[in-house]
């Protein structure tokens, strides 16, 4: 077993983490329950998984709360994008024939329907908190994830 050299190591496990956590945020009535929470618990299992057992390596505890971060951060702005580009481009119904040519539009335009700084604001206070939340769940998932596995992954 090695040790990974840096974090572009990591990248094909934050991948796994980050596909499972949007999975788990785009399940239906999310908004309504606390269903979130696996999200932040079961991504970054799934990306400490991946790694310790496709990678062939072992991991440290600082590169579990990396893993934990990244995962559930990418998995959640994965899952906010494509639920505003899903709703965007179904208000543009793009799949009758007379609205061909909008796809474009909806890509060229702010994308956020702003029209004033504040809603700007209210924008990049959501960002922080999807970081603050990742680092506060996510990274003690991964932590989590690396003590339980990896201490079953050994001879």
């Amino acid at each position: 077993m090695r040790w990974p050299k840096n974090f572009t190591d990591l990248k094909p496990g934050i991948y796994v983490g980050a596909g499972v956590s949007a999975l788990f945020l785009l399940l239906p009535y999310v908004t309504l329950t606390f269903v979130f929470l696996p999200a932040y618990v079961l991504g970054p299992l799934a990306g400490v998984w991946f790694e310790l057992r496709h990678g062939e390596r072992r991991l440290d505890f600082t590169q579990g709360a990396q893993l934990g971060f990244y995962s559930t951060f990418y998995g959640t702005v994965a899952a906010i994008v494509l639920t505003l580009v899903v709703t965007r481009f179904s208000h543009e119904q793009v799949w009758r024939l007379e609205n061909i040519y909008r796809p474009a539009r909806p890509l060229a335009n702010k994308g956020l329907n702003s029209d004033t700084p504040s809603d700007w604001y209210v924008w990049i206070v959501g960002i922080v908190t999807i970081v603050i939340f990742a680092g506060a769940v996510g990274a003690p998932s991964g932590k989590l994830g690396l003590k339980l596995l990896q201490r079953s992954s050994r001879p």
